[in-house]
């Protein structure tokens, strides 16, 4: 879907240039799959105000500017303190790809985001893919909940690691965001272990709930505890949520996940 054969050819050789044209490995990038998904969405959407954190080789990047790049005023911002890690390549591949509106802020996103939102940044289009903590990830969506307008949406990479899995049952309840789609996992392995974690928590939690009085079962249970995660979209590789209004939640807002 990229429609770009400097793409494709990274993909058929496994293989990315430093400015010195040296050899490197691809990997630690987004598959075919998750990057054509981010594609879909920001083209289906017109997206054309859109901010990432995290680029290491630049594959997403490369996905997400090819979909948003024949709209007039297109701009990408990419967030990475460790480009220069990467040997540059990220913004070289762009570069190569013939893509001209981004800018690279090497800062972490914890010192970048809030200065963005002081500065009145608005986007339509986030993808999450940083440090992977269930805190740092909560912190990037903080502020990119901040500054995404209504329409907009997130997405983030690496949904089947616990730390993303349990953020994102969290993210779910909130009233602004409803969930838009998600890649599928294929491997049979993580499939395994989605069933697993099904039989030993969520169908006990199903019986439990029962014997609560219908009452004030809500009150105690979050309706999606009770549910899998296959039933939430929360069993693949990127998931994607779209705010629906403005985050209007009050001070004492709380839902269990």
């Amino acid at each position: 879907m990229v429609n770009n054969k400097f793409v494709e050819d990274l993909f058929e050789k496994k293989i990315v240039q430093d400015e010195a044209l040296n050899e490197l490995p691809l990997h630690s990038g987004v598959s075919q799959r998750d990057g054509e998904f981010l594609q879909k969405i920001v083209v289906e959407n017109k997206f054309k105000n859109t901010i990432e954190i995290g680029c290491a080789y630049g594959i997403s990047s490369l996905y997400i500017c090819a979909g948003s790049s024949k709209i007039e005023g297109y701009h990408h911002t990419i967030i990475d303190a460790f480009h220069a890690d990467w040997h540059n390549v990220g913004i070289l591949n762009l570069k190569r790809a013939g893509f001209n509106s981004f800018e690279l802020i090497e800062k972490l996103s914890e010192i970048a985001l809030p200065q963005l939102l002081e500065k009145n940044k608005k986007y339509d289009f986030a993808f999450i893919d940083g440090w992977h903590t269930f805190d740092h990830v909560l912190l990037d969506f903080f502020y990119i909940n901040r500054m995404l307008e209504v329409g907009g949406v997130i997405t983030f990479h690496d949904m089947d690691m616990p730390s993303q899995n349990k953020l994102f049952r969290y993210i779910l309840n909130y009233p602004c965001y409803e969930f838009l789609d998600s890649v599928k996992a294929i491997d049979n392995s993580k499939t395994l272990n989605v069933r697993i974690k099904e039989a030993f928590f969520i169908l006990p939690l199903k019986l439990l709930s029962r014997l609560v009085p219908k009452r004030s079962r809500y009150e105690l249970i979050s309706p999606k505890i009770l549910k899998s995660d296959v039933e939430l979209g929360l069993n693949g590789t990127v998931l994607a949520i779209r705010k629906i209004k403005e985050d209007d939640r009050d001070w004492k807002w709380f839902e269990n996940f």
